[in-house]
C-alpha cells in the first residue's frame, strides 16, 4: 500500500521546521507574519516523531520475529542505520568546517560534544554539533527499543508501549538532571507510540468515508488554528492530540480515500529528510545579504526554493547513491 498524503505531510513538516527557522525575516514592525505562520513551526518534528512510530510499526507488524530473531534485528538496525547516519555524518563534518574553529572538536570540551553527537547521545545545556541532530538522538533512541520490541515477537507493542509509557511516568515522578534520562522519559517519546497505534488500529479498523471526513476536516481545521495560535494551547497532551489527529486526518487520505496526492508534494516527502538536516547551511549562507522592508516576503520564498533546490541535489546524488551502496556491501 502507498502512503502518497503521509509522504506528503513529511515534506510539510520538513518546511515548517525550516519556516520556523526563516521566521524572523518576515516579522515585520506592524505585522509578525513569521510569528503567526512558523512560530509554531518547530512542531514539524513532533510531527516526524508520530509518522516514525507509524512507520516503524507499518512495515513490521505482519513479520514474524521468532524465526531468525537475531539476524532479523540485525537486518533491521543495519537499515536504520544506513538510512540515518551517512546523511548525518556528512552534513555534521560540513558544518564543522563552515563554523570556522574545525579543529576545536578534537579536543576538550569540543571533542565531548563531537562525540555525543555522533554517538546520539543528549547533552546537558548544549545542541549537537549540527543542532538539529537532537531530534535525531530522540530516534535513534526509539530505533533501540523498537529493534529490542522484536525479540518479543507477537507482545512487541505491548513491550515496547509499555516501556514509553512506564519511563514518561518515572520521568514526571522522578524528575533527573541527566541530559539521557530527560530524553528517555520525555513526553515528545509518546508521539512514537501514538503512531504505533494508528498503524495498529488502521489494520484492523476500516473507517467509512463520511467519518474520515469528518475526522480529516477536524483534524487539519484544529492544527491550522493551533499554528497560527488562535487556539492557544501549551498542555503537552493536549499538544500530543492535536498533532496526532493531524497526522491521522492523512493516513485517511491513504487508508479511506486513497488519495493520489500531488507529485510535487510527494517529492518533497521523499527529499524532507535532506531539507531537514540541510536547511540551515542555506541559512547561514543568506545571512551576509539584507534585504529591509517587505522586499523580505520574496526574499524567503526565494530561500526556500533554494533549500528545495539543495535538498533534491543531496538527494539523488548523496543520500539516495551511498544508502544503495551501503544496502548492497552490507546486505541491507
Amino acid at each position: 500500500m502507498k502512503l502518497n498524503n503521509l509522504q506528503i505531510l513529511r515534506g510539510i513538516s520538513a518546511l515548517m521546521v525550516c519556516g520556523f527557522h526563516f521566521s524572523e525575516y518576515i516579522n515585520f514592525e506592524n505585522l509578525h507574519l513569521g510569528r503567526i505562520l512558523f512560530g509554531k513551526g518547530s512542531i514539524g518534528v513532533n510531527i516526524f516523531f508520530v509518522i516514525s512510530g507509524f512507520i516503524m510499526a507499518f512495515t513490521t507488524q505482519k513479520k514474524d520475529f521468532s524465526i531468525n530473531t537475531s539476524k532479523e534485528i540485525t537486518l533491521f538496525y543495519k537499515r536504520r542505520i544506513i538510512r540515518i547516519i551517512p546523511l548525518y555524518f556528512l552534513l555534521t563534518l560540513a558544518w564543522m568546517i563552515i563554523g570556522r574553529n574545525f579543529m576545536s572538536y578534537f579536543h576538550g570540551e569540543g571533542l565531548e560534544r563531537l562525540i555525543h553527537s555522533i554517538s546520539f547521545l543528549p547533552q546537558k545545556d548544549t545542541f549537537p554539533v549540527l543542532y538539529l541532530g537532537w531530534s535525531l538522538n530522540y530516534e535513534m533512541f526509539f530505533y533501540l527499543i523498537f529493534g529490542l520490541s522484536l525479540f518479543f515477537n507477537r507482545k512487541r507493542y505491548l513491550f515496547i508501549i509499555g516501556f514509553f509509557i512506564l519511563t514518561f511516568i518515572t520521568g514526571m515522578l522522578f524528575p533527573s538532571d541527566s541530559a539521557y534520562l530527560q530524553m528517555v522519559t520525555s513526553h515528545l517519546n509518546l508521539y512514537f507510540i501514538t503512531g504505533i497505534l494508528f498503524a495498529l488500529l488502521l489494520n484492523r479498523v476500516s473507517i467509512n468515508k463520511t467519518w474520515a471526513a469528518l475526522i480529516s476536516i477536524t483534524g487539519i481545521g484544529v492544527f491550522i488554528l493551533f499554528l497560527v495560535g488562535i487556539i492557544n494551547i501549551t498542555n503537552t497532551i493536549l499538544t500530543l492530540v492535536i498533532v496526532s489527529l493531524f497526522v491521522f486526518s492523512f493516513l485517511l487520505l491513504d487508508y479511506t480515500f486513497r488519495a493520489k496526492g500531488n507529485k510535487f508534494l510527494i517529492f518533497l516527502g521523499d527529499i524532507s529528510y535532506s531539507l531537514y538536516l540541510s536547511h540551515p547551511f542555506v541559512e547561514i549562507f543568506f545571512r551576509r545579504f539584507k534585504v529591509d522592508g517587505y522586499l523580505n516576503i520574496p526574499f524567503f520564498i526565494f530561500k526556500i526554493i533554494i533549500v528545495i533546490a539543495l535538498a533534491a541535489f543531496l538527494y539523488h546524488f548523496v543520500e539516495k547513491r551511498i544508502t544503495g551502496y551501503l544496502k548492497i556491501k552490507l546486505k541491507a
